[in-house]
C-alpha cells in the first residue's frame, strides 16, 4: 500500500470532484476520475444506478481492441483496508458472459436492464463483437473491475483473470501518474514569521510579505503532506544532483549559514492569515525553490535554527481563475525562475495549452514530456510500456521546421530551442481553446519527425554525419506530404496515426514509405554536395542548411526529385481520412 500521504490526497481530489459535479457523491466521482486519468477525452456514459446490469460506466475506444470498456466501480474511503467481496468478482464475470456467450445471453441480460441503457448496451456489445470480441484472449481486456478495496481475497477460478481487476494498489499507481499535472490544492501551510516585511498592492487589493522562515516548519509539514503537491506548479521536477546534496547538507550540519547561502523561497497563495507571529498560508504554491524542499523533505532532521528568505504573494481570497489560468501567476513563476540553468521552455511547461497537449497526445499512447525530468520519474511504469515519446523542446522544433513551406521555419530551429520557446511561442503553438482544433497538424509533424529521424537513417553513424540536414528533410518531406492534403476537409488523429503504422511497418506500404524517407534524406545531403562546389570554403554543412540560400537550393535540386514520392504519401493520408 502506498504512503498515507498520497491516499490523503487521492481522497482529496475524489472528495472535491464530487463536491464540484456529483453533488458529493464520491463514488461517482470516483469513476469519472479513472475515466479521465485512464483513458483522457473519450466519449463515455455514465450508468451507475438501479437496474444498471452491473455496469457503471461504458467507455468507447473505437481505435483499440475491443473497441469498448465495460466498468464496474466499487468504491470506498477506506482505500486498501478492505477485501473486495467475491459477490463484485461473481457480478463482473455474469457481465462478461452477458457479451462473451452470443446474441441469446446478451438479449437474457438486456431484459433485467432498465430502459433507456438498452440502446446504449446494444451499441457497447456491436463494438465488442465487431472489434476483437470474438477472440476471448482479446475480448476480455473490455472488462474492467476498478475499486479502492484490497485483492486479497481474489478467487482466482474465474474466465477474466486478474488484468481485468485493478484494486488499492494499482489505482494509487494510476493517481501517481495523474497528479503530476492535475495535482489537487495543497493543503493550508502554517509557518512562523520572522522580521516581516508588508508590501501593499492597492490594484489587486491584496497584500504580500517578505520574511524569515523556519525551514524546520516546511519539514514537519512533510510528515502529512506531500513535498510533490506543494510545488506542483513549479516548472520542473526534482532534478536531484549535487546541489540538493549540500542543501540538505547545509539544513542538517550547518543551520545557521543556511540563510546566508539560500536565495529564498517564493511561495503564492490565495489568503494569508496571521496570529502571533504564525502565518496561515491558504492554497500555497511554491513556485521558486522546490529543489530545497524535495532535500529537506528527505532528512530526518524535523528541528534545526536554519532559516530561509521566504516571499509569499497573495492572490487574493476572492481570486477566481486557476492558478494555470491566471496570467498574472504565470508572469511571476516566470519572473522569479531566472537561473541561467533554467531553459527557455521551462517556463512554458506550465502553460494551460501545454497540459491539454500531454492529455491529447497520451491519448495516442505518446508519452509527452512538458518538464524536464518527467519521463525519468515515469519510464519504468507498465503503463507506458509501447508508448512513444517526445518532449516540449523537441516538439516545438518540429512545429517550427514544418511551420513555413519555404523552409524559414528551419532557420529558426537552427538558431536554437531557446529563441522558438522565447519570442516565437505564441506563434508556435496554440492558445488552450485551439489545441483540439489545432492537434491533427500538431501530431503530424510529430509524426514526420519521428519517421524520419527512425527510418530514413541506415545507422545512428549516418544521423550523426548527416544530423545538419534533418530538420530541412523533416521540412521537404512535410511540405511534399502535406501538400497532396486538402487543407479545407484536414485530417484526423486517427487517420494520421493509422497512416503513419503502417508506414513504420513491415508490409510493403511500410517499405515504400520508408525508402521515399531514404530517398529524401539522400537528394536533401547531395543538395548540399552539388551547391557547395560554387564555394567549397564557406559551404560547409553546418553554413548550408542554416542559411536562406540552402533552401532555396534544396528546393531546386532535391524536391522536383521526391516530390511525386512524397505526395504520394500525403494521398495515403488523405485516403485514410476518407
Amino acid at each position: 500500500m502506498k504512503s498515507n500521504l498520497l491516499v490523503s490526497e487521492f481522497k482529496d481530489c475524489i472528495r472535491d470532484r464530487a463536491e464540484a459535479n456529483y453533488a458529493g457523491k464520491m463514488q461517482q466521482a470516483f469513476v469519472d476520475w479513472y475515466v479521465e486519468a485512464e483513458f483522457g477525452g473519450v466519449e463515455w456514459k455514465f450508468t451507475d444506478d438501479a437496474n444498471d446490469g452491473g455496469i457503471d460506466a461504458i467507455v468507447m475506444r473505437s481505435q483499440d481492441k475491443p473497441g469498448v470498456v465495460i466498468i464496474q466501480s466499487k468504491f470506498t474511503e477506506h482505500v486498501g483496508r478492505g477485501s473486495l467481496s467475491r459477490g463484485a468478482y461473481e457480478g463482473m464475470e455474469r457481465v462478461a458472459g452477458a457479451f462473451r456467450w452470443g446474441e441469446d445471453a446478451f438479449s437474457e441480460f438486456l431484459t433485467e436492464v432498465r430502459a433507456d441503457l438498452r440502446q446504449l448496451y446494444r451499441k457497447a456489445h456491436q463494438a465488442f463483437t465487431g472489434s476483437g470480441g470474438s477472440n476471448w484472449n482479446t475480448g476480455k481486456r473490455a472488462f474492467r473491475l476498478i475499486t479502492t478495496h484490497s485483492a486479497r481475497s481474489f478467487p482466482g477460478n474465474g474466465t477474466l483473470g486478474k488484468n481485468s481487476f485493478h484494486f488499492a494498489d494499482d489505482i494509487l499507481r494510476l493517481y501517481e501518474q495523474y497528479r503530476r499535472g492535475q495535482t489537487p490544492r495543497a493543503n493550508d501551510l502554517r509557518i512562523h514569521v520572522e522580521a516581516k516585511l508588508p508590501y501593499r498592492d492597492p490594484e489587486r487589493n491584496a497584500t504580500s510579505y517578505l520574511f524569515n522562515a523556519r525551514v524546520s516548519d516546511f519539514r514537519r509539514y512533510f510528515d502529512n503532506n506531500d513535498v510533490g503537491r506543494l510545488v506542483a506548479r513549479n516548472i520542473r521536477y526534482n532534478l536531484a544532483g549535487r546541489i540538493a546534496g549540500k542543501i540538505r547538507t547545509s539544513y542538517e550540519k550547518h543551520p545557521r549559514n543556511f540563510w546566508y547561502m539560500h536565495n529564498g523561497l517564493t511561495i503564492i497563495c490565495d489568503d494569508y492569515v496571521e496570529q502571533d507571529e504564525l502565518a496561515t498560508l491558504v492554497n500555497p504554491s511554491v513556485v521558486n525553490g522546490a529543489q530545497t524542499l524535495y532535500a529537506i523533505a528527505a532528512s530526518p532532521r524535523k528541528q534545526s535554527p536554519a532559516m530561509v528568505p521566504t516571499r509569499v504573494i497573495v492572490r487574493g481570497k476572492h481570486t477566481e481563475r486557476a492558478p494555470e489560468d491566471d496570467r498574472w501567476v504565470q508572469g511571476i513563476i516566470r519572473g522569479v525562475n531566472t537561473q541561467n540553468r533554467v531553459r527557455a521552455q521551462d517556463f512554458r511547461s506550465n502553460e494551460p495549452e501545454q497540459l491539454e497537449l500531454q492529455r491529447l497526445f497520451r491519448d495516442q499512447k505518446v508519452f509527452f514530456e512538458r518538464k524536464r525530468g518527467e519521463w525519468r520519474e515515469f519510464k519504468n511504469e507498465p503503463r507506458f510500456r509501447g508508448f512513444g515519446r517526445t518532449s516540449l523542446a523537441v516538439l516545438g522544433q518540429a512545429l517550427t521546421a514544418t511551420s513555413e513551406p519555404d523552409g524559414s521555419g528551419v532557420l529558426l530551429v537552427k538558431r536554437g530551442v531557446e529563441v522558438i520557446f522565447d519570442k516565437y511561442y505564441q506563434e508556435i503553438f496554440p492558445n488552450r481553446t485551439q489545441v483540439a482544433k489545432r492537434f491533427p497538424r500538431i501530431y503530424l509533424a510529430y509524426r514526420i519527425a519521428r519517421f524520419v529521424r527512425k527510418h530514413a537513417y541506415d545507422s545512428k553513424k549516418e544521423f550523426r554525419k548527416q544530423q545538419h540536414a534533418y530538420w530541412t528533410t523533416v521540412w521537404l518531406m512535410h511540405r511534399g506530404i502535406s501538400s497532396a492534403i486538402d487543407a479545407r476537409k484536414g485530417l484526423s488523429v486517427e487517420a494520421i496515426r493509422n497512416a503513419f503504422d503502417r508506414f513504420e511497418s513491415r508490409a510493403r506500404t511500410g517499405q515504400q514509405a520508408r525508402g521515399v524517407a531514404r530517398a529524401t534524406r539522400k537528394k536533401v545531403w547531395s543538395a548540399w554536395r552539388v551547391a557547395r562546389i560554387a564555394d567549397t570554403e564557406r559551404w560547409n554543412s553546418i553554413n548550408f542548411f542554416k542559411n536562406p540560400w540552402g533552401n532555396q537550393k534544396v528546393l531546386r535540386l532535391a524536391y522536383p526529385k521526391v516530390r511525386r514520392n512524397l505526395e504520394s504519401l500525403g494521398k495515403q493520408l488523405a485516403k485514410a481520412g476518407a
